[in-house]
């Protein structure tokens, strides 16, 4: 069961570095203002991260599991425009990120605040540490404070002179607003907050510091402990899953604010503000990106309200519109004019699940768009800056840079390779693979095979899920080591999910597509269809053992699995970060959840759902074929596999469960990450008995 799906991100207030702690429900009021002389320092709490030496060479070995878990990072997890992984000053010269890197044996991160020169060609250096790694939480199903895990991002904003930087910290209690100053190098803490920071910006004339945040969230959790003192009426607040307590109304709003940039003190928030704060608030509707310069706007936007309607670029000089009927203006997520308001560039996505990025210039009116780059690497966050694009990349065997674009022709600079040890390593070779199912479906995955592995004796397959873009690290929810596991004999596949298309042309909204995809499992039938076709093909390649495949999920990659678990014979092994759709997971889960998935075609009561479960569910499954079974469940989650361990325990199955406390949807503690790599990587082993492969590791 996909239980949380992408949403908005809030700090969930659990420390990384401090085990055990929980939310906290105390009212503190709104923004503390602190004085700037005689605070106590934050870097009690921190350790700073250390950058490599530039001209570091690694070992040339296999690749392990530590050297996945200890990567530097920086942005977010996904490789979407939001939150930014960078901040470009607005002279261009200076980028700006928040790195961190897990330390298992600790079960700490430490982080850093780096500025990266654009131009000149000088080294990045720090300028501070970044707070603390603390999960984050969701807003869905009607309530906040839902645990999700990944990192809260954190945000960075350039005054406009380019002098200042405003930036986040994240603490177990509090979220604090810094500024550094580039002319008199020094850092100062400006404020803090009980809540969350969720919008972070500068008034136009650089005086003020704007944000966001929902200040009376700590009184809405007093509310609920208040009330818990005559009883909670059970409804949609509660979450049984992870918490006994009802959960605070998403209605909390989010209020926008000032404070002077020098003192801290509270500000009058103008009309003018809304814009710096919220750009999106000026864009035509629906747009997915825009931009102006002078009379000249261009946005992208889908022609309708349907969900799966793709967008198109659209442009207006002065009163006059221009259409732009080439292919090249679909999809289009980013764009930019340039300088002198002549030239649009553009990103946008195309091919097969949109796997390939693509950059254009176009001069509107005058010819088509000129294509700069088209690859399969996955670049994202781009931010322009004259006659180059800054973006963060990833490729499949490189973990995320950061790199210029030519706005001439496309040729790729390095600003900034977080991990140069990396390159070193010796990686299983990937090969992008392109198929369609029995329905004519278009798919693809990339296939990692054991480095110098030599034809002439098949692999067990490990299928990992559930996107294959950028970095194969370790799939969605990051819980698989593709590497690790290709270095230890295995061939790995990463399956991109198809997206399910429906059979209409009419413009479908969120909840008729899910409908309609939940129509006769269409969608989870076309899914398993995808993956039987690959396994075949694989087999008759000679490359698999077909009788020794296991499949892995993490959230709808979860579900994949059981689905297919229940419905088929192609697995001999499978492994679960979330489990189990049930009846009774459905039961557990609470009213707003068990709502969302009846209005999506899921059965309202026990009488009208045998049919339905003996299809979906695993444990329901008349002639599911036991295998053995690890399941990996945060402590927020596990509760609702429980019927299902039970059950299929009774019956025979070697079924294991290991449940990770303090952990939301996505797991973020570094000691439960690379336990997880390692346990998974042991019982694959266990199980599908690969050959050795490569020494190291």
């Amino acid at each position: 069961m996909s239980t949380m799906p992408a949403t908005r991100q809030r700090p969930h207030h659990v420390a990384i570095t401090k085990r055990g702690l929980s939310r906290n429900w105390r009212s503190t009021g709104g923004l503390v203002f602190l004085s700037l002389l005689g605070i106590a320092q934050a870097s009690a709490e921190t350790r700073q991260c250390h950058l490599p030496d530039l001209h570091t060479v690694g070992e040339r070995r296999a690749i392990g599991t530590n050297d996945l878990i200890r990567l530097r990072d920086f942005g977010g997890p996904g490789l979407g425009n939001a939150p930014a992984p960078f901040a470009l000053s607005p002279d261009r010269r200076f980028a700006a990120l928040q790195m961190r890197q897990a330390d298992p044996a600790t079960d700490s991160y430490c982080t850093a605040l780096v500025l990266i020169p654009v131009r000149g060609g000088g080294k990045p250096y720090i300028i501070d540490d970044g707070g603390l790694i603390i999960a984050s939480t969701s807003t869905r199903y009607g309530v906040t404070d839902l645990p999700l895990g990944t990192p809260k991002p954190a945000l960075i904003a350039w005054n406009p002179a380019g002098r200042l930087l405003a930036y986040t910290k994240s603490f177990p209690d509090r979220s604090e607003i810094w500024i550094h100053d580039l002319v008199g190098l020094e850092s100062r803490r400006l404020s803090s907050s009980p809540v969350d920071v969720e919008a972070l910006s500068w008034s136009d004339d650089g005086e003020r510091l704007l944000y966001a945040s929902r200040r009376d969230l700590p009184a809405a959790r007093d509310a609920i402990v208040a009330e818990g003192k005559t009883g909670f009426h059970y409804d949609g607040r509660f979450w049984p899953l992870s918490s006994d307590m009802p959960l605070p109304s998403a209605d909390v709003p989010l209020i926008d604010q000032s404070l002077d940039a020098m003192t801290g003190k509270t500000q009058p928030f103008r009309p003018s503000d809304k814009r710096a704060l919220h750009p999106a608030v000026q864009w035509p509707s629906a747009s997915v990106t825009y931009a102006q310069r002078g009379s000249r706007t261009a946005w992208s936007a889908p022609a309708d309200e349907g969900i799966d309607t793709p967008s198109r670029l659209q442009i207006r000089m002065g009163n006059r519109r221009l259409p732009c009927r080439t292919a090249s203006c679909s999809g289009v997520n980013s764009l930019w004019w340039s300088d002198d308001g002549n030239t649009l560039y553009f990103q946008r996505r195309t091919g097969i699940g949109n796997s390939r990025t693509e950059f254009f210039a176009w001069v509107p009116g005058r010819n088509v768009p000129r294509r700069l780059l088209s690859t399969t690497d996955a670049l994202f966050g781009c931010q322009y800056a004259g006659d180059e694009i800054i973006c963060a990349q990833e490729a499949s065997n490189t973990p995320r840079l950061l790199v210029a674009i030519s706005t001439r022709d496309g040729a790729r600079r390095l600003l900034l390779d977080p991990n140069p040890e990396y390159a070193a390593l010796e990686p299983g070779a990937v090969r992008r693979l392109e198929w369609r199912n029995d329905a004519g479906v278009a798919a693809f995955g990339d296939l990692v095979l054991p480095p110098r592995y030599t034809s002439g004796h098949r692999l067990p397959l490990v299928i990992v899920q559930y996107q294959s873009r950028g970095f194969l690290r370790g799939g969605t929810g990051d819980e698989y080591p593709i590497q690790a596991l290709a270095a230890r004999g295995f061939a790995v596949l990463s399956f991109n999910r198809p997206q399910w298309r429906p059979a209409t042309d009419a413009p479908l909204n969120e909840k008729e597509y899910l409908r309609q995809s939940m129509h006769g499992f269409a969608d989870r039938r076309d899914v398993l269809s995808s993956l039987r076709q690959v396994i075949r093909q694989l087999d008759l390649e000679g490359l698999i053992d077909p009788l020794r495949v296991a499949i892995t999920g993490q959230s709808d990659g979860a579900v994949t699995a059981t689905f297919a678990l229940a419905n088929s014979t192609l697995f001999s092994a499978a492994i679960l970060s979330t489990c189990c759709e049930s009846e009774s997971g459905l039961e557990i889960s609470g009213e707003a959840l068990d709502n969302f998935y009846i209005g999506m075609g899921y059965p309202a009561t026990r009488a009208s759902g045998e049919s339905f479960w003996r299809v979906a569910s695993l444990v329901d499954a008349p002639d599911a074929r036991p295998v053995p079974l690890l399941i990996q469940a945060a402590s927020s989650e596990f509760r609702m596999g429980l019927a299902t361990y039970r059950d299929l325990r009774r019956r025979g199955w070697p079924i294991e469960m290991y449940i990770y406390p303090d952990e939301g949807h996505v797991k973020l503690h570094s000691a439960h990450r690379a336990a997880i790599y390692d346990r998974n990587i042991q019982w694959l082993e266990e199980q599908l008995n690969p050959l050795p492969a490569t020494p190291g590791g």
